[in-house]
């Protein structure tokens, strides 16, 4: 037995030694609180704690110091308990008006200032400003470009940290007199090349929108050659629908040699495919190991066997309950944890077997996922047998989704507080067991697989009624439905005999994490159907998005 394996048995032993036994407290209080590992699962408790009136300034101030990610949400939530200076130095800074900010010391003005006030601050108020953050290098140089009366040019003399950081500063308003100007592609290329992130993600966010025209128009012909292989990506979509083909491909083509992800490896070569219309690309995507709509739509397209490995079951697996609790999200902290700890895959190999149970099969996965180094797709359809489906599209929806949202574990909780199997917000939970006729809901059952399935189910149920297609259900899970009934009103999207639709669209919505969750909910729909017993023509599932 490795020194790793025995290691992390001793861990699990304690885990399910200590932990097992213990359940979630019905009331939380600050012991409570301080007796649980720090993490997402206790950020969830404190939230809790946090939104309940009962709970004191003075408890609130214990809480606040015991958060793992503090959030918006979260200092919105400690600034209702108390009076400004009885809250954290970074919330009583943020609070101040500019001409208190300028009495405090170098930090307070840090978290305090609000850069997209300088351009308008008074002589008088800019020279006392520039005195008190001369120490600090990087907000004096901010100071000094946002005071410039060419602050555009000062910006692009910069480097492209502190373009991307003003950039995010400014008002909408302000992007749009100060930013929204034609600039030479050359001092465009000069700063992306330094693949900033900041400034990617700056890139990436205007070519995606129309409401900086004419920098995006900049853009063109920039031969932008070393930023994120993502935004050279995009940078290939935007010379795409300048109409420029050449730029295009040539974006494509560097965005698939440089990018290490999967997806966007499949996605590059498809577009190559698309726009030039060489077999060979297409052959070579049909290749692919990683299952995504691009390798499928390869696949079908050539007839052709995948070249990717489903997995959809273990065996033998025991019916007894495993020794440990599946809906505990601390223990699947402390669990996960742990595991991250073995890097030896013949360990963790040998580990898989601790999980070898029917309730805990997505944590068997999730091991032998590790040992295998990520190199097999896992289609699971944990407690199926206790769901009455309605029919395989239904199931096959469903799972879909989960498989996206938690990999099928429990207990999983999001940054955001999403719960369980399903991910549903905790604000959902209580209308949607009214609506379901359930009763003495707690948000705790969502850690229940059954019934977080069956939340799932109706919720896609009712998603399905006004979006109908698969992938528009997906967006709307993700980003909510107002999100993408906003985005659909602007008929931007999913145009009818518009060149390289409905793919095109699927490339511009707005919202990354809900762009790519759609692309992945889709292709997970498509393989479970199959699995399921039905096979369903991408092409023509596409086709149905289409509006005039």
């Amino acid at each position: 037995m490795s020194r790793q394996f025995a290691l992390l048995r001793t861990l699990l032993c304690a885990l399910l030694c200590v932990l097992g036994t213990q359940a979630l407290a019905k009331n939380i209080d600050i012991a409570f609180l301080e007796s649980k590992p720090k993490g997402l699962a206790r950020d969830f408790y404190i939230w809790r704690f946090l939104s309940e009136e009962s709970t004191s300034l003075q408890d609130a101030l214990k809480a606040y110091e015991l958060i793992h990610r503090k959030t918006p949400k979260l200092k919105a939530l400690l600034e209702k308990k108390g009076m400004p200076n009885e809250l954290p130095k970074e919330l009583q800074c943020a609070r101040l008006e500019f001409s208190s900010l300028l009495t405090q010391d170098l930090e307070c003005i840090g978290y305090g200032l609000k850069l997209s006030q300088i351009p308008s601050l008074s002589p008088q108020n800019l020279k006392a400003l520039k005195d008190k953050v001369a120490p600090n290098k990087s907000l004096s140089t901010k100071v000094e470009i946002l005071s410039s009366k060419t602050i555009l040019t000062k910006m692009l003399q910069s480097d492209a940290k502190t373009f991307a950081q003003i950039y995010n500063a400014l008002t909408q308003k302000q992007k749009e007199s100060i930013i929204n100007q034609a600039i030479k592609p050359q001092r465009l290329k000069k700063l992306a090349d330094e693949n900033a992130p900041a400034f990617d993600k700056m890139l990436q966010g205007i070519i995606l929108s129309d409401s900086l025209p004419r920098f995006k128009k900049s853009l063109l012909n920039a031969h932008i050659t070393k930023a994120s292989p993502y935004t050279l990506f995009l940078l290939g979509i935007n010379e795409l629908m300048a109409k420029n083909t050449k730029n295009a491909l040539a974006y494509f083509k560097l965005a698939q040699s440089s990018s290490k992800d999967a997806l966007l490896h499949n996605k590059a070569l498809f577009w190559q495919y698309y726009v030039s219309k060489d077999k060979k690309l297409l052959t070579k995507l049909a290749q692919s190991s990683n299952i995504d709509i691009y390798s499928i739509y390869a696949a079908q397209k050539l007839h052709t066997t995948p070249q990717y490995t489903i997995i959809t079951d273990f065996t033998p697996l025991s019916e007894q309950k495993p020794p440990f609790d599946i809906q505990d999200p601390f223990e699947w902290e402390i669990l996960r944890a742990n595991l991250l700890q073995v890097s030896d895959t013949k360990a963790l190999s040998e580990l898989t077997q601790e999980f070898a149970f029917v309730d805990s099969l997505a944590h068997m996965a999730y091991v032998h996922n590790r040992a295998t180094k990520y190199q097999n797709n896992y289609f699971l359809s944990p407690f199926a047998q206790n769901i009455k489906w309605k029919s395989t599209h239904q199931k096959s929806l469903t799972y879909a989704i989960a498989r996206q949202e938690s990999n099928f574990l429990p207990a999983l909780i999001s940054t955001s507080y999403a719960l369980g199997m399903m991910q549903i917000m905790p604000f959902n939970v209580a209308p949607f067991a009214k609506s379901m006729g359930l009763e003495d809901i707690r948000l705790e059952d969502m850690f229940n697989p059954i019934i977080a399935l069956e939340f799932g189910r109706f919720y896609l149920e009712e998603l399905e009624r006004e979006f109908k297609n698969p992938l528009f259900v997906a967006y709307a899970y993700n980003g909510g439905p107002g999100f993408l009934r906003r985005t659909l009103a602007q008929k931007k999207l999913f145009i009818k005999k518009r060149k390289y639709e409905p793919w095109l669209s699927m490339e511009l919505i707005p919202y990354e994490e809900s762009r790519v969750y759609g692309l992945k909910v889709l292709a997970n729909y498509i393989v479970y159907q199959e699995l399921f017993g039905n096979n369903i023509a991408l092409e023509q599932l596409l086709k149905t998005t289409l509006i005039n």
